[in-house]
């Protein structure tokens, strides 16, 4: 189930589970920190299933209009599985009714 995290503390602990379980896509540690702090300040996305983060993203505005996807994990054994996909569609579903314009992937 997809749900929004405000909690800063609760943002950097799902963020950290899940980027250190994926080093190969995140293997070098200070851009992983980086990622990891910036996502207690960001908008933040999870799925969270019996307790347990299976992914999450983060999203960044860029501008007045625009939102801007900060950074994505989902766990490794849940690849291919659709959870990254529903994050994305909720991340456009907030983007649209918050009255964001644009949502970029860099």
């Amino acid at each position: 189930m997809i749900e929004r995290i405000s909690d800063p503390a609760e943002k950097k602990r799902i963020s950290r589970t899940i980027l250190e379980a994926l080093t190969d896509w995140f293997g070098i540690q200070e851009s992983r920190e980086e990622y990891i702090e910036n996502s207690g300040e960001q908008i933040f996305l999870a799925d969270i299933r019996e307790n347990d983060p299976l992914g999450f993203l983060c999203l960044k505005e860029t501008g007045k209009d625009t939102l801007e996807l900060a950074v994505m994990g989902v766990m490794k054994e849940y690849h291919r599985k659709g959870i990254g996909r529903e994050l994305f569609d909720a991340a456009k579903e907030h983007a649209a009714h918050r009255g964001y314009s644009f949502l970029q992937v860099k």
